[in-house]
C-alpha cells in the first residue's frame, strides 16, 4: 500500500506516518488500529457499588449512575449519592469484560426542581481503572473542578489507555453525587 496516497484510518481518524510505518488518531466514538471499532458505553446496566448510600425517602444507589438516565436533576431524575457523613466516598462499575478505557463520561448533579444548584460539589475527582476489585489502582484522569451548572458534563480522557475491568470514581471532600457514569473503551 502506498501509505502516502492511501489514508487506512477510517470515521475520521487522522493519519500520521513516519519511518515507513503509520498511525491513526481515533476520533471520539472510536478506537483500533485504523479507527474502525465502534466504542460504545460500557457502564450501561452493569453493577455498581459505592462506599455509602443516601437516603431520604428514596435509596439513592450506586447502579442509578449506570440506568442509562443523563438528566442532572437530583429530584426527577435520581442520581447516585453517597451518605453525608462520608468523607472519602468512592463509586465503582464492574465492566464485566476486561477493556482498554479510553474515556470517563461523568453526569454531574445540575439545578433541581427546587432550584438547588450544588453542582460545585464535583471537585478533587480521581478515576481509576483496574483488573480486580480490590485492586482498582491504575490513574485514568483526574477532574479538579469544581463542577458548574455550565459544565454538567465532565469527560476524562485516560492518557494512558488502562486495561481493567472496574472503574472507580473516587474524591477526599464530603458526599459523591453522580448522575451518570459513561466508560467508553474497547476489548482487551
Amino acid at each position: 500500500m502506498n501509505q502516502c496516497l492511501d489514508n487506512p484510518c477510517q470515521n475520521g481518524g487522522t493519519f500520521t506516518q513516519k519511518d515507513g510505518c503509520f498511525t491513526c488518531s481515533c476520533t471520539d466514538g472510536y478506537a483500533g488500529a485504523h479507527c474502525n471499532e465502534v466504542v460504545s458505553n460500557l457502564a450501561l446496566n452493569k453493577p455498581a457499588k459505592q462506599s455509602s448510600t443516601f437516603t431520604s425517602g428514596v435509596t439513592y444507589s450506586a447502579n442509578l449512575a449506570v440506568d442509562g438516565n443523563n438528566g442532572t436533576d437530583f429530584v426527577v431524575d435520581k442520581c447516585s449519592h453517597t451518605a453525608k457523613g462520608d468523607y472519602n466516598p468512592w463509586w465503582r462499575v464492574d465492566l464485566q469484560g476486561v477493556y482498554f478505557i479510553k474515556s470517563v463520561r461523568i453526569f454531574n448533579r445540575g439545578m433541581d426542581t427546587y432550584g438547588i444548584d450544588t453542582s460545585d460539589r464535583l471537585r478533587n475527582v480521581t478515576v481509576t481503572v483496574g483488573l480486580t476489585e480490590s485492586d482498582v489502582n491504575t490513574p485514568c484522569g483526574v477532574f479538579a473542578g469544581p463542577g458548574t451548572l455550565s459544565q454538567l458534563v465532565v469527560d476524562i480522557d485516560c492518557s494512558s489507555v488502562p486495561r481493567g475491568r472496574f472503574v472507580k470514581i473516587a474524591k477526599t471532600t464530603l458526599a459523591l453525587t453522580l448522575c451518570e457514569v459513561e466508560v467508553f473503551g474497547y476489548f482487551a
